[in-house]
């Protein structure tokens, strides 16, 4: 039972995260280069040329948030798919792996002293901050649920 409702609760939160990463990233490609991108280089062509890849983001985001969705109403509707605790672990620690990356790979910016001229972006302030933040519990819900799965 519970780790039942972990799975859900761990796609569940994964679906609201992943959606908002895709319109953040999707609909505000220019504020989400903004954050990365120091004023003084936003002049530059580079600058537009970022603001479109970013949208690429917004992709991956887009297909874990409809992963996460199929996977919950597949649960929640009590389909045969996905029942298997083994199988159910799996999904949760790619989940987890893909939040993890989120946060592990802003450790190196702040350990290097976050934005440093035009380099760099702040992970302590604004929207990295919560992308940082979230990002880390997620990855902790989604091992911890995908954990539990493992022990039915």
């Amino acid at each position: 039972m519970i780790a039942n409702v972990a799975y859900s609760a761990a796609l569940g939160a994964s679906l609201i995260w992943f959606t908002m990463g895709f319109r953040y990233f999707s609909y505000q490609p220019e504020t989400a280069a903004k954050v990365m991108v120091a004023k003084s280089a936003r002049d530059s062509p580079i600058f537009k040329t970022y603001a479109a890849g970013v949208r690429f983001l917004g992709g991956f985001n887009a297909a874990f948030a409809l992963m996460s969705l199929v996977l919950l109403v597949l649960a929640l509707s009590g389909s045969a798919l996905f029942t298997a605790p083994g199988e159910r672990a799996i999904v949760l620690f790619v989940l987890a792996a893909a939040h993890f990356s989120q946060f592990y790979f802003n450790v190196p910016v702040l350990l290097n002293g976050e934005r440093q001229g035009e380099a760099y972006w702040p992970v302590l302030s604004g929207p990295m901050l919560t992308i940082f933040v979230v990002d880390a519990v997620e990855a902790l819900i989604n091992l911890g649920a995908g954990l539990l799965q493992l022990t039915i």
